[in-house]
């Protein structure tokens, strides 16, 4: 069987999960083929001919298809060479950013999308040469498009992408600029996802906070609503900008359920640091999340009873999320373990995270 023909009777399989299982011992083998098709045509074939290349079409929908199945994406990573791994990766990467047609750069975004959703193949993304240069293109975009988004939030699941985020915080700060400007729902999240994983790096805190030019407080601005109710006295601690969107009653809080959660998660992680603690303080993070949790109770109330369990089990996750921030914000410092940094560093038997975990679980999942 030539090639071309082995190709589209595995784009007419790579969708049916029942003959991708009977494929599994010989995927190995077909992956060798689509790879080297890939790589051959970045060497062979110009940008502008890749659209009319009918293997290179092939093996790139077969590879999306099949790679759309993280089991199947870390089969392709564990039978090829790492040469062939960073080849793959500079060649989708070089299509994407060159003068392809459109349909066949959005095709090399959605593998390399649904290859570095695992972190085996997001880590050789990160280690090479151009992952700077590619991150500068992104975030410096004016409406990046949601699926170059997606990628970059990829990436910050491995540390070496979160530090070059972090210690440029321009870049981070222009997406999160983008927060209350996206009608794109699904971009907001992927950028508010973007800065819960950067929060993950504790010894960058004092970057994100200080160093940030007022990033945190555009994330705080979606949380926050022209509805609510903070007296004159607290409302002279927000930050300017906020102050400034409750005086034009134009302060309008973010509408997505899990957008909120993502950002609320971020400020937790901000959380497990003094640094990052003493900074949501000052930005009377406490006055916005206390008026949030009161619309969010409410939001919550409404859905009980009904049949919308889903939305139910999301808001509740919701406002647990919005507590634990403020218990830790309302927590004195001085009631605090001295010998620990990090929050994360101090112990918990394993008996007490079962009965934290089964606890929160039973409460999000209540009817």
């Amino acid at each position: 069987m030539e090639r071309t023909e082995l190709l589209e009777s595995l784009l007419e399989v790579s969708t049916n999960e029942d003959y991708t299982c009977q494929l599994k011992d010989e995927l190995g083998q077909y992956f060798n083929v689509m790879t080297g098709v890939v790589v051959e045509s970045a060497n062979l074939l110009s940008p502008q001919n890749l659209a009319s290349d009918r293997m290179f079409q092939l093996s790139i929908k077969c590879l999306i298809n099949f790679c759309a199945n993280k089991d199947l994406a870390r089969l392709l990573f564990e039978c090829s060479k790492q040469e062939r791994r960073e080849k793959l990766l500079a060649s989708l990467t070089s299509f994407y950013f060159s003068g392809a047609g459109e349909e066949t750069r959005l095709l090399t975004a959605s593998l390399l999308v649904n290859l570095t959703t695992l972190v085996e193949w997001a880590g050789i993304f990160c280690d090479a040469s151009y992952t700077k240069v590619i991150c500068r293109k992104i975030a410096t975009k004016r409406r990046p498009p949601c699926i170059e988004l997606k990628l970059l939030l990829n990436l910050t699941s491995v540390r070496r992408m979160r530090q070059i985020m972090c210690n440029d915080c321009i870049h981070l700060s222009s997406l999160v600029s983008l927060l209350p400007e996206l009608q794109d729902t699904a971009s907001r999240l992927t950028i508010a996802g973007i800065l819960k994983n950067c929060c993950f790096e504790e010894e960058c805190h004092g970057r994100l906070c200080y160093l940030s030019n007022d990033m945190l407080v555009t994330a705080l601005l979606v949380l926050c609503n022209a509805s609510d109710t903070i007296d004159d006295e607290d409302r002279g601690k927000l930050p300017p900008p906020i102050r400034e969107a409750y005086d034009s009653k134009t302060a309008k809080r973010e509408s997505d359920a899990l957008v909120k959660t993502t950002i609320c998660e971020a400020l937790l992680q901000l959380c497990s640091t003094k640094t990052g603690r003493q900074y949501l303080r000052s930005l009377g993070v406490y006055f916005i999340l206390r008026e949030m949790h009161r619309h969010e109770c409410a939001v919550e109330q409404n859905l009980v009873g009904t049949e919308r369990g889903n939305e139910l089990q999301t808001q509740r996750n919701l406002v647990f999320v919005i507590e634990q921030v403020v218990d830790q914000l309302i927590c004195e410092e001085s009631e605090r373990p001295k010998d620990y940094s990090s929050l994360r560093d101090v112990p918990i038997d394993k008996e007490t995270e079962e009965k934290l975990n089964k606890a929160n679980v039973a409460y999000i999942n209540s009817t």
